[in-house]
Protein backbone atom coordinates (compact mmCIF):
# COMPACT_ATOMS: atom_id res chain seq x y z
CA UNK A 1 0.00 0.00 0.00
CA UNK A 2 2.89 2.57 1.01
CA UNK A 3 4.26 1.97 -2.52
CA UNK A 4 0.96 3.28 -3.60
CA UNK A 5 0.33 5.94 -1.74
CA UNK A 6 3.81 7.52 -2.12
CA UNK A 7 3.08 8.51 -6.10
CA UNK A 8 -0.02 10.02 -5.64
CA UNK A 9 1.20 12.34 -2.74
CA UNK A 10 4.56 13.09 -5.18
CA UNK A 11 1.52 14.19 -8.02
CA UNK A 12 -0.68 15.84 -5.04
CA UNK A 13 2.07 17.90 -4.13
CA UNK A 14 3.52 19.02 -7.16
CA UNK A 15 0.13 20.03 -7.79
CA UNK A 16 -0.34 22.26 -5.07
CA UNK A 17 3.10 23.97 -5.53
CA UNK A 18 2.86 27.52 -6.82
CA UNK A 19 5.58 29.67 -8.80
CA UNK A 20 6.27 32.72 -7.78
CA UNK A 21 8.55 35.54 -8.71
CA UNK A 22 9.98 38.39 -6.52
CA UNK A 23 11.26 41.42 -8.02
CA UNK A 24 11.84 44.99 -6.52
CA UNK A 25 9.16 47.25 -5.58
CA UNK A 26 8.14 50.82 -3.20
CA UNK A 27 7.13 48.01 -0.50
CA UNK A 28 10.05 45.84 -0.75
CA UNK A 29 13.79 45.74 -0.02
CA UNK A 30 16.76 44.19 0.55
CA UNK A 31 19.64 45.59 2.21
CA UNK A 32 22.84 44.80 4.31
CA UNK A 33 23.75 46.53 8.18
CA UNK A 34 26.92 46.97 8.93
CA UNK A 35 27.16 48.27 12.53
CA UNK A 36 30.05 50.75 14.02
CA UNK A 37 31.82 50.05 17.31
CA UNK A 38 34.23 53.02 18.84
CA UNK A 39 33.23 56.52 19.02
CA UNK A 40 30.15 56.05 16.28
CA UNK A 41 29.09 52.72 18.36
CA UNK A 42 25.06 51.76 18.25
CA UNK A 43 25.18 53.44 14.54
CA UNK A 44 25.39 51.58 11.53
CA UNK A 45 26.17 51.73 7.65
CA UNK A 46 22.44 50.61 5.59
CA UNK A 47 23.01 49.67 2.03
CA UNK A 48 19.82 49.66 0.10
CA UNK A 49 19.97 47.05 -3.05
CA UNK A 50 18.18 48.27 -5.74
CA UNK A 51 18.36 45.50 -8.28
CA UNK A 52 16.94 42.06 -7.24
CA UNK A 53 15.04 38.77 -8.89
CA UNK A 54 14.26 35.79 -7.87
CA UNK A 55 12.13 32.67 -8.19
CA UNK A 56 10.40 31.02 -5.64
CA UNK A 57 8.64 27.73 -5.66
CA UNK A 58 6.29 27.14 -2.78
CA UNK A 59 3.73 24.68 -1.60
CA UNK A 60 1.67 25.83 1.42
CA UNK A 61 0.52 22.58 2.38
CA UNK A 62 4.46 20.89 2.43
CA UNK A 63 6.75 24.31 2.64
CA UNK A 64 9.77 21.62 3.09
CA UNK A 65 9.30 21.48 -0.51
CA UNK A 66 9.51 24.86 -1.60
CA UNK A 67 12.77 26.04 -3.88
CA UNK A 68 13.85 29.85 -3.29
CA UNK A 69 16.56 31.46 -5.16
CA UNK A 70 17.25 35.40 -5.04
CA UNK A 71 19.81 37.05 -7.49
CA UNK A 72 20.87 40.38 -6.34
CA UNK A 73 23.49 43.02 -8.16
CA UNK A 74 26.29 43.99 -6.06
CA UNK A 75 26.92 47.31 -7.56
CA UNK A 76 22.96 48.64 -7.31
CA UNK A 77 22.78 49.54 -3.57
CA UNK A 78 22.63 53.18 -2.34
CA UNK A 79 23.99 53.99 1.22
CA UNK A 80 20.69 55.68 3.37
CA UNK A 81 22.81 56.31 6.61
CA UNK A 82 20.59 59.29 8.18
CA UNK A 83 23.73 60.25 10.26
CA UNK A 84 26.12 61.22 7.60
CA UNK A 85 26.76 64.52 4.95
CA UNK A 86 26.17 63.45 1.25
CA UNK A 87 29.86 63.63 1.09
CA UNK A 88 30.43 61.10 3.47
CA UNK A 89 27.91 58.33 2.29
CA UNK A 90 29.59 58.78 -1.71
CA UNK A 91 32.77 57.74 0.36
CA UNK A 92 31.14 55.04 2.09
CA UNK A 93 29.75 53.51 -0.85
CA UNK A 94 32.92 53.84 -2.72
CA UNK A 95 34.58 52.08 0.00
CA UNK A 96 31.68 49.00 0.45
CA UNK A 97 31.48 48.58 -3.42
CA UNK A 98 36.01 48.45 -3.74
CA UNK A 99 38.49 46.02 -3.46
CA UNK A 100 38.44 45.45 0.69
CA UNK A 101 34.25 45.34 0.66
CA UNK A 102 31.91 43.67 -2.05
CA UNK A 103 34.38 44.52 -4.76
CA UNK A 104 31.07 44.64 -7.38
CA UNK A 105 33.43 44.58 -10.44
CA UNK A 106 34.66 41.34 -9.87
CA UNK A 107 31.87 39.79 -7.59
CA UNK A 108 28.50 41.22 -9.72
CA UNK A 109 26.09 39.08 -8.01
CA UNK A 110 24.88 38.29 -4.35
CA UNK A 111 22.96 35.43 -4.17
CA UNK A 112 21.10 33.35 -1.57
CA UNK A 113 19.55 29.81 -2.48
CA UNK A 114 17.57 28.05 0.06
CA UNK A 115 17.70 24.31 1.11
CA UNK A 116 15.61 23.78 3.40
CA UNK A 117 12.00 25.68 4.38
CA UNK A 118 10.28 24.59 7.75
CA UNK A 119 7.38 25.40 9.28
CA UNK A 120 8.43 27.30 12.78
CA UNK A 121 6.28 28.64 15.37
CA UNK A 122 4.05 31.34 13.13
CA UNK A 123 6.90 31.77 10.42
CA UNK A 124 9.59 29.70 8.87
CA UNK A 125 13.30 28.83 9.51
CA UNK A 126 14.84 28.85 6.34
CA UNK A 127 18.09 27.42 5.56
CA UNK A 128 20.54 28.22 2.48
CA UNK A 129 23.69 29.25 0.70
CA UNK A 130 24.30 32.80 0.77
CA UNK A 131 26.45 33.99 -2.07
CA UNK A 132 28.88 37.10 -1.64
CA UNK A 133 32.37 38.09 -3.17
CA UNK A 134 31.92 33.98 -4.68
CA UNK A 135 32.06 32.56 -1.36
CA UNK A 136 29.52 30.49 -0.53
CA UNK A 137 28.59 30.02 2.93
CA UNK A 138 25.93 28.40 4.78
CA UNK A 139 22.89 30.54 6.76
CA UNK A 140 19.65 30.62 8.70
CA UNK A 141 17.08 32.60 8.64
CA UNK A 142 14.35 32.78 10.72
CA UNK A 143 11.19 34.58 7.97
CA UNK A 144 7.89 35.52 8.21
CA UNK A 145 5.48 35.12 5.73
CA UNK A 146 1.63 37.12 5.13
CA UNK A 147 -0.59 37.96 2.43
CA UNK A 148 -0.40 41.14 0.70
CA UNK A 149 -4.15 42.03 0.66
CA UNK A 150 -4.44 41.93 -3.59
CA UNK A 151 -3.29 39.72 -6.29
CA UNK A 152 -2.46 36.57 -4.12
CA UNK A 153 1.05 37.95 -3.21
CA UNK A 154 2.81 36.79 -0.34
CA UNK A 155 5.44 38.93 2.04
CA UNK A 156 8.39 37.52 2.96
CA UNK A 157 10.50 39.40 6.29
CA UNK A 158 13.68 38.42 7.59
CA UNK A 159 17.34 38.83 9.29
CA UNK A 160 20.33 36.97 9.69
CA UNK A 161 23.86 37.91 10.94
CA UNK A 162 27.01 36.83 9.05
CA UNK A 163 30.40 37.90 9.56
CA UNK A 164 32.45 40.20 7.21
CA UNK A 165 35.35 38.05 7.34
CA UNK A 166 33.87 35.01 6.45
CA UNK A 167 33.29 36.30 2.78
CA UNK A 168 36.84 38.14 2.78
CA UNK A 169 35.87 41.23 3.58
CA UNK A 170 38.25 43.54 5.29
CA UNK A 171 35.96 45.95 8.40
CA UNK A 172 37.01 48.84 8.12
CA UNK A 173 38.52 51.28 10.78
CA UNK A 174 39.71 55.28 11.08
CA UNK A 175 41.08 57.94 13.61
CA UNK A 176 43.61 55.41 14.59
CA UNK A 177 40.87 52.84 15.02
CA UNK A 178 39.04 54.86 17.21
CA UNK A 179 36.09 54.48 15.03
CA UNK A 180 35.73 50.61 13.98
CA UNK A 181 33.34 48.10 12.26
CA UNK A 182 31.71 44.94 13.81
CA UNK A 183 33.03 41.43 12.05
CA UNK A 184 28.69 40.76 11.92
CA UNK A 185 26.81 42.54 9.49
CA UNK A 186 22.93 41.88 9.04
CA UNK A 187 21.28 40.77 5.67
CA UNK A 188 17.65 42.03 5.94
CA UNK A 189 14.88 42.18 3.81
CA UNK A 190 11.21 42.68 3.02
CA UNK A 191 10.09 40.82 -0.13
CA UNK A 192 7.38 40.65 -1.39
CA UNK A 193 6.46 37.05 -4.13
CA UNK A 194 3.77 37.94 -7.04
CA UNK A 195 2.11 34.71 -8.69
CA UNK A 196 3.77 34.34 -12.21
CA UNK A 197 1.00 34.02 -14.64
Amino acid sequence: MRFLILPWLAVSLSAQTALYEIKPGPDSRFALEIYKTGFMSGKKHLLLFERFAGALNYNAAAPEVSRLDLNVESASFTVKDDWVSASQAKSIREEAAGKNGLEVTKYPQIRFVASSIVKSGGGFTVQGTLTIRGVDKPVTVAVSMKPEPAGGALRFEGKAEVKLKDYGIKPPTAALGAVGTKNEMAVSFSLIATPRR
